[in-house]
C-alpha cells in the first residue's frame, strides 16, 4: 500500500471513546508522544455526540461510588460550562452535546495529544518479536493512506480490537459454558450469543399535533426490550412516558444482532435497528399512546450503533462473574467496578436485559489490560480481558474512563522504563499504582503512601470539626416498639453505648440493648432485592445478633445513660467499600421509657423502628442519640491526613468536615514541630454524590453545593501568615498547586466558601510534599 503519510509517536491510542481518551491525555501528560486515533468524525464512541449514551459505571449501584480521576475531572468540566444534553428531569441523561465534545478536545490538546479523526487503523506491522512496530490507518476524509510508527507501545480501545486481534492476540468472542470458569450464570454449552447493539432517538414536545407516516417499508410493532426478565415490562410497555413535566426525552427503545457477528454484520445490524425504530414509533404515535403522544416528534436518530459487545481480548487474568459477585480485590489492583451484570440476552428479534446480579464494588487488575501474548499491546475499554458475564459489568464506560487513566500511567512507564506491559507489572507496578493515587484514579482498599508526604507528620487541627459523639438531644419519643439506630461506621470493638433516655416512671425500668451486624453470606444481591432494598436491606434476616446486654434505668432518671458491656464487644472492621455492611444497636420495647432523638442529621446513623407485624425495621427519617465507646470518625481535621482521597461510601467519611450551619470561614492547619521546605500542595474536596441522579451532569447545577468554591493557602514565616494561593472560582474536586519553594512550620488552608449557601468546609485530603525530595 503507497503510503501518502507518516507519523511517529511512543503511544498509539486506537479508539477514541471515553477509555481510550483517558488513556491518551493521561500519556501525554506525563510527557510521552501520543496519537489518538479515531474513525468517527466525532469523539467519544458510545457516549460522544453520535450515540450519547451516559457515562456511568460503579456510582449506578453504590453510593458515593462515582469513579474519580480523569473521568471525573472532564465532566466536572462539562457541567461548568453547561456542556449537556439538558433533558427533562427523571429521563434517561443521555448527551449529544457538542459541547461536552469540545471539552474533551480541549483537554487533548492541553496533552499535547495529536488527534486523528476519520482515521481508519487497516493493519499492523509487526517486528521480530512479534509487537507491533507500525500501523498503517486510512484518512477516510482525504482518500489517503498514512502510517504511523510506534516507538513504544499501543492502546487498544477500539472496542473491536481489529487491530490486535490481525497482530495475533489471543481473543474470545460469544458466552463461555459454565464447566469453563464455572459462572453460576454461565450457559451448560457455549453460545456464540453476545450482547446486542441500540439505537438511541430524541423526542421533544411540541405545543402542536405532530402526526408519524412511517416509512413504506416499516415492520409491524411485535415484540418489545424486556427487562430483567419480567413480563410487566412487556405488558406495560411506554406507560407513562410522555406525561408531563417531560418535554424532551431520550429513547432506548431498540436493540439486535444479539446473534450475528457484531463486527462484521454491523450495517445489517443499523438498517434492522432502524427498521425497530420506525416500527416502534408507530406503536406509540399510532397505536394504544396516540393520545399521550399527539404533540410529541422525533427529533433525531443517532447516526451509529450502539455496540456493547464483540471481541473481548485475553490478558494474563480472565476476570469473571465469580470475580465480581465476590468483590474482589487484587494485589495489582488499578481501577474498579460496580455495575450490574446487565446482560443483553437475544429475545427473538430485540433483547431481554437481564441483570444477574449487583455486585459489590469490586477491583480490576492491571493484568487484565495487556495482552498475555502480544508484547506491547494494551487493553482499555471494553475489551479488557473477562469473561462474556463480567464483560457485562465491566464495560461500562465510566469504568473504562479509570481503567484507560491507568493504562495511559503504564504507557508512560513503558516509555519511561524503555519496557513492556508486563514488566510493569513484574517491575513497577507500586510505581504505576502510586502514580494513579497521586492523580486522583481510585484503588479500593488503599491509602496514598505516606513516604514524602509532609501532612501525614504534621498536628492537624481544625477551627470546627463534626464529631460522632456531638449529639444534642431534641424530642423524646416513647418506646412503643423496638427501636434502634443503623451504622455505616464504627470501630472494630465496643466497649459501651449510651443513649439520652428518659424513664417516666417512678420505678427502675429494664433495659434489653443488642448489637447486630448484617448478614453477607453472599456480596452480591438480585435486582429485585436491590430495587425492594437498596442498600439497607431491614429485614430481620438480614442481621445477625453480635451480642446483647441488659441494664436497669434508674427511676425518673433523664439524660445520657452509659450501657457497657461485659467484655469488649469484637464487632469486626466495617468494609470501607459497602453500605449493605451495617450495624443495627437496638433498645426492646419499653413504653415507659422515652428514647431522645438527635437534633440535625448523623451522617453515619439512621434510626429504626420494629414493625408489630411483619419481621422487619422501618426507617423512621431521624437519628436517636447514640454515643459510641469508642466513636467512630465522622468529620475531624485528621482525617484530611490520613492517605485516602475519597470515600466509598457513606462510612468512613475519610474528610474533614467543619460543624454543620458554622460561619465561614473555616480553617484547616497543619503544625510542624520544625520548620519543613515544600513546594506543592494537593487538596482535595468533596464533590462525591450519594446517588448518581444527583450528580450536576445528571440533573443541571454547574457543581455540587457542597463543594469548595473559594479558599486560600497560607504558610505561617516570620511571626505572619503569607498567602500562597488563592482561587474564588473552583469547580474540581482535586486541586494541585505548585510553587517556589518555602520553608515554614504552620500551613493553613482557608475555606471561604461553598457553590451552596450554609455548607460546611469538606476536605478528604491535603497532601504537601517537595518536588526535589520525590
Amino acid at each position: 500500500m503507497q503510503v501518502d503519510k507518516r507519523y511517529t509517536c511512543d503511544v498509539l491510542v486506537i479508539g477514541a471513546g471515553v477509555s481510550g481518551y483517558c488513556a491518551a491525555i493521561q500519556a501525554g501528560r506525563l510527557g510521552c508522544r501520543t496519537i489518538l486515533l479515531e474513525k468517527d468524525a466525532v469523539l467519544g464512541g458510545n457516549a460522544g455526540p453520535n450515540l450519547g449514551v451516559g457515562i456511568t459505571g460503579a456510582d449506578r449501584y453504590n453510593h458515593y461510588g462515582t469513579e474519580t480521576g480523569l473521568v471525573h475531572e472532564i465532566e466536572e468540566e462539562a457541567a461548568w460550562v453547561q456542556g449537556f444534553t439538558q433533558v427533562s428531569e427523571g429521563t434517561m441523561p443521555y448527551n449529544i452535546s457538542r459541547r461536552f465534545e469540545a471539552v474533551v478536545q480541549d483537554y487533548l490538546e492541553e496533552a499535547g495529544i495529536r488527534v486523528l479523526k476519520r482515521h481508519y487503523a487497516t493493519e499492523p506491522l509487526l517486528d521480530e518479536d512479534g509487537s507491533i512496530e507500525a500501523v498503517l490507518v486510512q484518512d477516510l476524509a482525504a482518500f489517503r493512506a498514512a502510517r504511523i510508527d510506534v516507538e513504544h507501545v499501543v492502546v487498544e480501545a477500539s472496542g473491536d480490537g481489529e487491530i490486535g486481534v490481525l497482530a495475533g492476540a489471543d481473543f474470545d468472542m460469544g458466552s463461555e459454558a459454565k464447566s469453563e470458569f464455572g459462572e453460576r450464570s454461565a450457559p451448560e454449552q457455549r453460545t456464540s450469543n453476545v450482547q446486542g447493539s441500540s439505537l438511541v432517538a430524541l423526542a421533544h414536545r411540541t405545543d402542536h399535533e405532530v402526526v408519524f407516516m412511517p416509512p413504506a417499508s416499516t415492520p409491524a410493532f411485535t415484540t418489545p426490550r424486556a427487562w430483567h426478565g419480567r413480563l410487566s415490562s412487556l405488558v406495560h410497555h411506554h406507560e407513562g412516558w410522555f406525561d408531563p413535566p417531560a418535554n424532551l426525552r431520550f429513547l432506548y427503545i431498540t436493540e439486535a444482532g444479539g446473534t450475528k457477528d457484531t463486527i462484521r454484520d454491523d450495517a445489517e445490524i443499523y438498517e434492522t435497528l432502524l427498521q425497530q425504530l420506525w416500527a416502534e414509533w408507530h406503536h406509540i404515535k399510532n397505536g394504544p399512546h396516540r393520545e399521550a403522544s399527539r404533540c410529541w416528534d422525533l427529533l433525531w436518530v443517532s447516526p451509529k450503533a450502539g455496540k456493547r459487545e464483540s471481541r473481548r481480548l485475553v490478558g494474563d487474568v480472565i476476570l469473571t462473574q465469580t470475580d465480581l459477585e465476590s468483590g474482589r480485590r487484587f494485589p495489582d489492583d488499578i481501577a474498579y467496578g460496580g455495575h450490574d451484570l446487565d446482560d443483553h440476552q437475544p429475545l427473538d428479534d430485540t433483547a431481554n436485559i437481564f441483570g444477574h446480579s449487583i455486585p459489590p464494588i469490586y477491583g480490576i487488575p492491571y493484568r487484565a489490560c495487556y495482552s498475555r501474548n502480544v508484547l506491547n499491546l494494551f487493553l482499555a475499554g471494553r475489551l479488557i480481558s473477562a469473561t462474556h458475564l463480567a464483560h457485562s459489568s465491566t464495560r461500562l464506560m465510566r469504568t473504562g474512563g479509570a481503567i484507560g487513566q491507568a493504562v495511559g500511567i503504564a504507557a508512560a512507564l513503558c516509555c519511561q522504563h524503555d519496557c513492556t506491559p508486563r514488566d510493569v507489572y513484574e517491575k513497577h507496578l507500586s510505581e504505576l499504582q502510586h502514580t494513579l493515587l497521586e492523580s486522583d484514579g481510585t484503588i479500593l482498599d488503599r491509602p496514598l503512601p505516606a513516604e514524602g508526604d509532609l501532612a501525614r507528620q504534621a498536628t492537624v487541627t481544625a477551627t470546627s470539626e463534626r464529631r460522632f459523639n456531638d449529639q444534642e438531644p431534641g424530642r423524646r419519643v416513647p418506646l412503643i416498639a423496638r427501636a434502634g439506630v443503623v451504622l455505616w461506621d464504627w470501630a472494630p470493638t465496643l466497649e459501651a453505648v449510651e443513649m439520652f433516655l428518659h424513664n417516666k416512671t417512678a420505678e427502675e425500668q429494664p433495659l434489653q440493648l443488642t448489637v447486630y451486624r448484617a448478614r453477607r453470606e453472599h456480596r452480591w444481591k438480585t435486582v429485585d432485592e436491590y430495587e425492594e432494598h437498596g442498600r439497607n436491606d431491614l429485614r430481620d434476616e438480614a442481621f445477625i445478633a453480635l451480642g446483647e446486654v441488659s441494664a436497669t434505668l434508674s427511676a425518673g432518671h433523664e439524660g445520657w445513660f452509659r450501657i457497657p458491656f461485659s467484655e469488649t464487644l469484637d464487632v469486626g472492621e466495617k468494609d470501607a467499600a459497602s453500605d449493605d455492611d451495617r450495624l443495627l444497636v437496638a433498645l426492646d420495647q419499653n413504653e415507659h421509657v422515652e428514647w431522645a432523638l438527635a437534633q440535625g442529621e448523623n451522617p453515619l446513623a439512621e434510626m429504626v423502628g420494629h414493625s408489630h407485624h411483619q419481621p422487619t425495621w422501618n426507617a423512621l427519617e431521624a437519628t436517636g442519640t447514640l454515643r459510641l465507646t469508642p466513636p467512630p470518625q465522622l468529620g475531624e481535621a485528621v482525617n484530611a491526613a490520613n492517605g485516602f482521597h475519597r470515600r466509598f461510601s457513606r462510612g468512613p467519611t475519610n474528610m474533614w468536615i467543619s460543624n454543620a450551619g458554622g460561619e465561614m470561614p473555616q480553617d484547616l492547619i497543619l503544625s510542624w514541630s520544625q520548620p519543613h521546605t515544600f513546594d506543592t500542595i494537593t487538596l482535595t474536596f468533596d464533590n462525591l454524590a450519594k446517588l448518581r441522579e444527583e450528580n450536576p451532569w445528571e440533573w443541571g447545577p454547574r457543581a455540587l453545593p457542597y463543594l469548595v468554591s473559594a479558599y486560600e493557602l497560607a504558610c505561617w514565616h516570620e511571626g505572619g501568615w503569607h498567602t500562597l494561593v488563592q482561587e474564588k472560582d473552583n469547580y474540581h474536586r482535586f486541586c494541585r498547586h505548585t510553587f517556589a519553594p518555602v520553608t515554614a512550620d504552620r500551613l493553613r488552608l482557608r475555606v471561604l466558601g461553598t457553590h451552596g449557601e450554609g455548607r460546611e468546609a469538606r476536605v478528604y485530603q491535603i497532601r504537601v510534599t517537595h518536588r526535589e525530595s520525590r
